[in-house]
């Protein structure tokens, strides 16, 4: 064990440019002793106890424990010099680290050593949840988490001091920061729980410990990680396998897959539907310029500024959950009347007439029929000239079924009667397959080979009126188009028009 580092005043400055270190936490558990133990590390310095724990030296250090996590395309080791200089408390390194370069006498941060440290940062993150009363939702599903979760976080924060992730920080590094962020104050923490590999959802799930779970749906999504639709409801079982007795576990009972997980949990069941009466259900579903409305429980209107029945489903989720923490109906209505679009998440935007429904967060074969459903809901106005048009980018992680899913996507902008698809790269090319197998004319199909191409295409044909669905999986980079086409079209606009466009 390396001796312990020389001791200084934590709010001194030194000679050689380091910033200045904050207070020790008061009443902080992250000790090195403590961290050692939790971990089963070393410590190879001692210090003061830090507040809280980060993993980007980039970002606020000052007091915390600095995790340098390693990745396969980064290091968070090369890092500890610049987290110290930036007021970090401690340093957790792994030991293939240089522990003698990780240490800096110069700083009064302590050290610890283990094995693996993101195998670690798992087992803070859980003995830190252990040590707080917050009540904690842990939400799944093949799509709809990120939501789910933004609506339920939204609608706790208005009645109790609450915690929910931040963007989708929904796996090993995400779920441990949410984590973090409870305080002794928190009385709920709404944790988004994604995977890419079996195993991942029962790891985080132990590590979240959640008193509530709420899975969405269940769809072909990561399929190259988790093999096939089995293989996906085999990994989402997980989160209501391991709710405890006393628990609540939130199901959508108009999935088939859904509704099995209830022979899997000890925890009490609710379900929710928009085709039946269950346990939460919605009626009258109907789709308009504000949104979303239905009655709930077949009685009480609720307005969303969402579309989609997709949306109606995580209402439901939502609802399910906060009453049964305590918060009115009423309260929880009036919060979801006012969660405003989600950035890329079937946001509307529209720009000299033209209508864009941007849903280029992400997309999975079930995301893209709820969005393309959505588009057909909305019923023209009469005499409205408008087309419908779909600009879809390819799908993927779909695996050996990729190309079938693609086709059967061409079929489903069939069925929905959207007037004009173009199809964005070699993998999207399948979607055209598929309408064109199902009917749909020729003259109405394009193809493209990027986004720069269905920039030029989509400015010839756009025409005031137009409703146009753009959609793709996120590495695709399909928002690019969606910001490249609305300034163009916002720029189209004459200068004495410019009032009316925005308002």
């Amino acid at each position: 064990m390396v001796a312990p580092m020389s001791r200084r005043s934590p709010d001194r400055t030194d000679g050689g440019g380091g910033a200045r270190r904050g207070r020790p936490a008061r009443g902080s558990w992250l000790t090195a002793a403590a961290v050692a133990r939790v971990t089963g590390g070393e410590v190879l310095a001692r210090g003061t106890a830090a507040a809280t724990v980060t993993t980007d030296s980039r970002g606020d250090c000052d007091g915390r424990l600095f995790v340098a996590l390693r990745g396969p395309n980064h290091d968070g080791h090369r890092y500890c010099a610049d987290a110290l200089q930036r007021g970090a408390a401690g340093l957790l390194i792994d030991r293939q680290a240089d522990a003698a370069a990780a240490i800096d006498r110069l700083h009064p941060a302590f050290v610890v050593r283990v094995p693996d440290t993101g195998r670690a940062l798992l087992d803070l993150a859980g003995e830190h949840r252990r040590r707080h009363r917050a009540r904690v939702v842990g939400i799944t599903g093949s799509c709809g988490k990120t939501s789910t979760k933004d609506w339920l976080g939204a609608v706790l924060a208005a009645s109790m001091p609450t915690v929910r992730s931040p963007a989708s920080f929904n796996n090993q590094v995400g779920v441990p920061l949410t984590l973090f962020a409870i305080d002794p104050k928190t009385r709920a923490a709404v944790v988004e729980i994604g995977t890419n590999a079996p195993g991942e959802i029962a790891q985080l799930t132990g590590v979240a410990r959640p008193d509530i779970g709420i899975v969405t749906c269940i769809a072909p999504a990561h399929l190259e990680g988790l093999g096939s639709l089995e293989g996906v409801l085999r990994e989402k079982s997980a989160l209501p396998a391991g709710l405890p007795e006393d628990g609540l576990c939130i199901l959508n009972g108009d999935d088939a897959s859904c509704r099995a997980m209830a022979e899997h949990t000890r925890a009490r069941v609710q379900f929710t539907s928009v085709t039946r009466q269950t346990d939460w259900f919605a009626t009258d579903v109907r789709f308009h310029a504000l949104g979303t409305t239905f009655l709930l429980q077949g009685e009480r209107p609720v307005t969303l500024p969402r579309l989609g029945t997709h949306n109606v489903y995580n209402a439901l989720a939502v609802i399910a959950a906060a009453c049964h923490l305590g918060v009115a109906e009423e309260d929880v209505l009036r919060t979801l009347a006012a969660v405003p679009s989600a950035a890329r998440r079937l946001e509307p935007k529209c720009a000299a007439g033209v209508m864009i429904f941007d849903d280029t967060y992400n997309m999975n074969p079930q995301s893209a029929r709820a969005a393309l459903q959505a588009v057909a809901g909305l019923q023209a106005h009469a005499g409205d000239p408008g087309r419908r048009l779909v600009v879809f980018g390819e799908m993927l992680e779909l695996g050996v079924q990729s190309r079938e899913l693609h086709e059967a996507l061409g079929a489903e902008v069939v069925r929905t009667r959207q007037d004009l698809l173009l199809c964005i790269g070699e993998g999207a090319g399948h979607i055209a397959d598929g309408a064109l197998a199902a009917g749909m004319n020729g003259r109405c199909v394009h193809r493209v080979a990027d986004g720069n191409a269905a920039f030029d295409l989509l400015r010839s044909l756009l025409r005031p009126g137009d409703r146009v669905l753009c959609k793709a999986s996120r590495r695709i980079g399909l928002d690019r188009l969606v910001d490249r086409l609305q300034a163009h079209l916002l720029a189209s606009v004459p200068a004495d028009a410019g009032a009316l466009e925005h308002d």
